[in-house]
């Protein structure tokens, strides 16, 4: 027997929030587009691009049995689940990105166009420039789930499940989020959903910016070849490439 499509309303299913949790309320754009210092293009973008904020549901402790947190960096007072409604994706990344940065709280964001969906997550700190203010860090954005499930989506809903995240008080609970978006999106490269890593979270997203560093080098490079001439040019270009492509493949590896 086939299995049902995937829809975003499966995706809340699984997550298996508490019922006392959901709030479903609308948030108006205006919140966002007049928070922080947005350029006119991004202004239009998130016009055009967004058709819908909803805040799904509000994790706190008058929601739910959970600890807060509060040290002398961060807040881990509640977390907000926020769904994006797109009118496309091209953009997705910047707009998940303005939308962090607008929501004070720790949020995991949940972008939406049509039946497919991704996560963002983005952990939060005191500003050590502006007293009072929050500052969104580390951004993280899932490759897109789409209704035809994938081994690889299906691992990382259940990772990212209620049920199966640290719940030692709400900043553990976020980071277990953070852990789960960063395990599919280095799955993405490597093609295993590891939770548990060996290396720490932070190495593990600094590996990550760097192997796609060296990815943005060697399109760079291979651009160059496309416009070079000169024969001997060509070949120290592609050495170059080999060597790169080298550091590329160990660098996946460690992810």
């Amino acid at each position: 027997m086939s299995q049902p499509a995937f829809t975003v309303d499966t995706f809340y299913g699984q997550l298996g929030l508490p019922e006392s949790c959901l709030l479903d309320k609308r948030i108006y754009k205006r919140m966002v587009l007049e928070h922080g210092q947005l350029t006119a293009a991004d202004k239009k973008m998130l016009s055009e691009d967004v058709g819908k904020l909803t805040w799904k549901f509000t994790l706190k402790p008058t929601t739910m049995q959970l600890l807060p947190y509060e040290d002398a960096e961060r807040e881990y007072l509640e977390i907000a689940v926020i769904q994006a409604d797109l009118n496309e994706r091209r953009r997705v990344a910047r707009i998940a990105e303005i939308i962090q940065r607008a929501i004070p709280y720790p949020v995991l964001l949940i972008m939406v166009e049509g039946s497919a969906l991704c996560v963002s997550v983005a952990p939060k700190r005191f500003s050590q420039a502006e007293k009072g203010a929050i500052v969104a860090e580390d951004f993280l954005l899932s490759p897109w789930i789409e209704s035809s499930l994938l081994s690889l989506d299906q691992q990382f809903i259940e990772a990212l499940a209620l049920r199966s995240l640290p719940q030692a008080d709400f900043y553990a609970l976020y980071c277990g989020m953070v852990n789960s978006v960063l395990a599919r999106t280095c799955a993405e490269l490597t093609g295993k959903f590891e939770l548990n890593a060996v290396r720490s979270t932070q190495d593990r997203r600094q590996r990550l910016e760097q192997y796609h560093q060296i990815d943005r080098k060697i399109g760079s490079l291979r651009m160059a070849i496309s416009k070079e001439d000169r024969f001997a040019e060509k070949v120290e270009l592609n050495t170059r490439i080999k060597e790169l492509e080298t550091q590329l493949a160990v660098t996946k590896a460690a992810l």
